[in-house]
């Protein structure tokens, strides 16, 4: 029987961080299994300079929160990656999810490389800066947007059922973890953090998918990926689970998920959706809820959705609209969290 020809989206790994040995990982660090974490999904397709993500297509204001300083918000600039790094560390996060459109639609010979590899390799740079001055930036996980499944520029549906869908779904992962070296990777027990959105944008799924996954991902990389799947992912088994819409109310599954509230009114032809934010009492209750929950019970993670969401206004980084008051809150209770204290419920 005649192979199939790989088709023309089957290129090489973007970058040189793959075909990894034990010699690789020398002097990089990991969490442990229980570790109390508190994560974020860091958003970088934003461009002032171009407008990306500033501006509707019509001219309007995309955001519905702004950024409290603009001055090169751009995933291009290193700059820009540091500040936020800075900030996210400052309010005591452990980990930022870069949210990931790559797919190897956008990897065609000759195509300009997309906004998701421009930024991951700006990120990179910002925190290998931090690093040389002792400085200690977040880890970096995958969020791997799983809508690109459906949504991409070759308009491929990937089915994860055929050999052809699996190898598109493994090698958005791939890439990714070949543009960020092994001494920035979020782990837990040394095995690489994947956070994988929604099922619903796959044709369809099996556990033969996950298992690929694994199996590949430890051949090139060398060490098993620790993979939170959504719970839309039914019928398959990962390491961990967790929920989506932890803004619009904390979902705590596997890992806990919690949000300061939710407007999406600037973005166009959506249904008006809001969560009130209270002047940040919604995601203090949030957190509290958390923190009354047994230590050695609740969630070992605490994912904040999210830090810079500003189209749909589950932001907690500073903003024009709330200043600095989120990084404050987030500082205050994630220190909680990492002691393993106990909030007494209110009598």
């Amino acid at each position: 029987m005649q192979k199939q020809a790989r088709p023309d989206w089957d290129q090489p790994p973007i970058g040189k961080y793959i075909y990894l040995k034990p010699k690789d990982f020398k002097g990089t660090t990991s969490f442990r299994s229980g570790q109390p974490l508190v994560g974020t999904y860091y958003f970088y397709w934003y461009d002032v300079h171009t407008k990306e993500h500033f501006v509707n297509p019509d001219g309007s204001d995309a955001l519905t929160t702004h950024p409290l300083d603009t001055t090169d918000y751009s995933y291009r600039s290193v700059r820009w990656h540091r500040q936020q790094m800075e900030e996210i560390r400052g309010a005591g996060i452990d980990f930022v999810l870069p949210v990931y459109w790559g797919n190897p639609g956008d990897r065609l010979p000759g195509k300009p490389l997309s906004w998701s590899f421009i930024g991951v390799q700006a990120l990179v740079e910002a925190q290998q800066q931090m690093r040389k001055e002792r400085k200690k930036p977040p880890k970096i996980g995958l969020f791997y947007d799983t809508s690109t499944l459906q949504y991409n520029s070759l308009n491929y549906h990937a089915d994860l059922r055929t050999e052809e869908g699996r190898r598109w779904f493994y090698l958005s992962i791939r890439d990714f973890f070949s543009l960020v070296p092994p001494s920035l990777w979020a782990m837990i027990d040394g095995r690489p953090i994947i956070f994988l959105y929604a099922a619903a944008f796959a044709k369809g799924w099996d556990q033969e998918a996950f298992d690929e996954v694994y199996q590949q991902f430890e051949r090139e990389f060398g060490r098993k990926p620790y993979i939170v799947r959504e719970i839309s992912w039914r019928g398959v088994w990962t390491d961990n689970d967790y929920a989506w819409g932890g803004a619009l109310e904390p979902k705590i599954y596997g890992v806990a998920a919690i949000g300061p509230g939710y407007d999406h009114s600037a973005v166009p032809g959506r249904t008006p959706l809001v969560r009130d934010r209270e002047g940040g009492a919604f995601y203090e209750r949030a957190w509290q809820q958390i923190l009354r929950m047994d230590p050695e019970k609740r969630p070992s993670i605490v994912m904040i959705e999210t830090w810079n969401e500003f189209h749909e206004g589950t932001d907690i980084a500073p903003s024009k609209e709330y200043g600095r008051h989120y990084v404050q809150l987030t500082a205050k209770y994630a220190a909680l969290f990492h002691k393993k204290a106990r909030l007494v419920p209110p009598t």
